[in-house]
């Protein structure tokens, strides 16, 4: 993408051959367009932004988008779902966008059936997960 060349943040899919979900081709396209350039925006200049999935017992895939930034405090990660809520707001003004894409995320995934949640310590990176059924 565009911003991922500007920022110089190499994308990497480690998606499985094969694996198939059962999805809106459009809604899974919002789902991981917002998490990636989340994942772009707010990782590390120069970093790698990871997108990975597996299949997990009872019919469900798993994807995971990991970025190598500075993470999520603690106290935000409960929130970042919200709608409207910056964890940083003054970056998010300097970034851009309207506070609304993990809201987003979240509502599409629901609507599937699926669960979201993310990862963070200080330092590390984010992972954000989630859910949907697999294609049978």
């Amino acid at each position: 993408t565009k911003r991922a060349r500007e920022r110089e943040v190499k994308l990497e899919n480690a998606i499985p051959d094969g694996l198939v979900a059962k999805a809106d081709p459009d809604r899974l396209r919002q789902i991981l367009s917002n998490l990636i350039d989340n994942g772009i925006k707010y990782g590390r200049p120069g970093g790698v932004l990871n997108v990975s999935a597996a299949g997990l017992v009872g019919g469900r895939i798993e994807v995971c988008v990991r970025d190598d930034g500075p993470g999520i405090p603690g106290e935000a990660l409960a929130r970042v779902f919200e709608r409207f809520y910056r964890v940083d707001k003054a970056r998010s003004r300097e970034q851009g966008g309207t506070g609304l894409g993990l809201a987003i995320v979240k509502h599409a995934v629901q609507a599937h059936g699926g669960e979201v949640l993310v990862e963070s310590e200080a330092g590390q990176g984010a992972a954000f997960y989630f859910t949907l059924p697999a294609s049978n």
